[in-house]
């Protein structure tokens, strides 16, 4: 399990996103980024999408 806090990374948002893999938590964070009004996200926020993702112990 994965999970990324938005806190910091998307403006405005305390939402914890969690997902089986690592790739589905960027997913889902471009899509909450999307729904906050965020319509062009610049590569440094992909870049903390994948540095700011953690892998939870089992």
């Amino acid at each position: 399990m994965f999970e990324l806090n938005c806190h910091g990374v998307i403006p405005g948002c305390d939402r914890v996103i969690r997902a089986e893999s690592q790739a589905e938590v960027v997913r889902r964070a471009i899509q909450q980024a999307h729904q906050s009004g965020i319509d062009r996200l610049p590569s440094k926020m992909f870049e903390d999408f994948r540095d700011r993702t953690t892998e939870l112990p089992n």
